[in-house]
């Protein structure tokens, strides 16, 4: 039998991928944080705290599965040293109010008040997110300035690291929709309750949050020199609102979020989490092959593609509970399902639903890498 080989680069084949023109084979683009490090047989505390090992366990993957092509995951947004001073949710971590092998938390806690949208508001994104920072982590406005001066410096090792390795980086920058910033600080249930009560200043602090989110990711798409995006979007969906007010609220503040970043020359790539299965129609409301859409194994992947072909690129969606507890031979069923109704006619980045768990199970990853060259190639 005569084996292919890739006719592209990685970059090339992610950016026809996303244009929806035609590629050598599908791009594979898993979604690899903590389980890398238990690959490369480190404790999760090492995995999480030592940058050097962090990147190394990465490399090890790469090295052991070379058609894993593109890089989504950006690190430094984990790494336990910053998580402690900067980031939109209470963490624990393992080593400290974690055992060494466990995973890390992201704790749902209301921080921020109702009176803090008119803060919001009147000072912007940073006042708000400073304040955050300052209740839920304790760090002071200059801890603050430093953890962010030094998420930057790992976020551009990271990319180079991720191109050294010969892989596209699926984005280069990570920002969050105004839903999940607004409801990861003042927590779901809270968030939900202004949503109701409150609709205008609701809107009024979700466009001030776009507004600034778009300023600064296209400040880091100037630095990184990569202009594709992460938008985290999970709390948005008609699993959480009615489709009436997601109308009315959240898809207004969606659209400005995706044309500002056109605007910049960036590609957003929107991480849906939970289910969107009733929301994808209103996705053909976006500009065509000017986003992604990602899907984490809860909306159907397949009414997906049936939605959006010809409009969008469809990335995901390899469920973790298959990596973790399913078997080999149904990892590979779901993959070929994947590859070939998903990836019909292209506009398909295989990837893993969200991240790959952390207790994935050796064989079943093994299985997920190796249905690329079974099932993705077009040539």
């Amino acid at each position: 039998m005569t084996v292919k080989k890739d006719e592209m680069t990685a970059e090339e084949r992610l950016v026809a991928t996303i244009n929806l023109d035609p590629v050598d084979r599908v791009v594979c683009a898993p979604m690899i944080d903590q389980y890398a490090g238990q690959f490369a047989g480190i404790s999760n505390k090492e995995f999480m705290w030592d940058w050097e090992k962090c990147m190394g366990a990465i490399d090890k993957v790469k090295e052991a599965y070379p058609i894993w092509d593109s890089n989504p995951f950006i690190m430094c947004e984990r790494y336990a040293p910053l998580m402690k001073k900067v980031g939109l949710m209470r963490t624990a971590m393992p080593g400290t109010e974690l055992p060494d092998n466990a995973s890390f938390q992201m704790h749902e806690v209301e921080i921020t008040t109702r009176e803090d949208y008119d803060l919001l508001i009147k000072e912007g994104i940073a006042a708000y997110v400073g304040k955050f920072n300052q209740i839920a982590h304790g760090s002071t406005l200059e801890e603050q300035l430093a953890a962010m001066a030094e998420k930057g410096k790992l976020l551009a090792d990271e990319n180079q690291r991720t191109h050294r390795r010969g892989q596209s980086s699926t984005w280069g920058i990570l920002g969050g929709s105004a839903p999940d910033v607004l409801s990861m600080t003042r927590s779901l249930e809270k968030f939900f309750k202004d949503v109701i009560q409150i609709p205008d200043k609701v809107f009024e602090a979700m466009q001030v949050i776009t507004d600034g989110m778009i300023a600064i990711l296209a400040d880091q798409a100037d630095q990184i020199g990569i202009r594709r995006a992460f938008i985290g979007d999970s709390r948005s969906s008609a699993q959480w609102i009615s489709l009436k007010n997601f109308e009315r609220i959240f898809l207004p503040v969606m659209k400005r979020l995706v044309n500002g970043l056109n605007e910049k020359g960036i590609i957003p790539i929107l991480h849906f989490d939970s289910d969107w299965t009733r929301n994808l129609p209103y996705m053909l409301e976006l500009p065509a092959k000017k986003f992604v859409v990602q899907l984490d194994g809860s909306t159907d992947i397949f009414k997906a593609k049936e939605i959006l072909n010809g409009h969008c690129a469809v990335m995901g969606d390899m469920p973790a509970a298959l990596l973790a507890v399913g078997s080999a031979s149904e990892v590979d069923e779901y993959a070929k399902k994947l590859f070939q109704v998903v990836g019909k006619g292209g506009g398909f980045i295989y990837s893993s639903g969200c991240c790959v768990p952390m207790n994935a199970r050796h064989e079943n990853v093994k299985a997920f890498f190796a249905a690329v060259e079974k099932y993705g190639r077009y040539n």
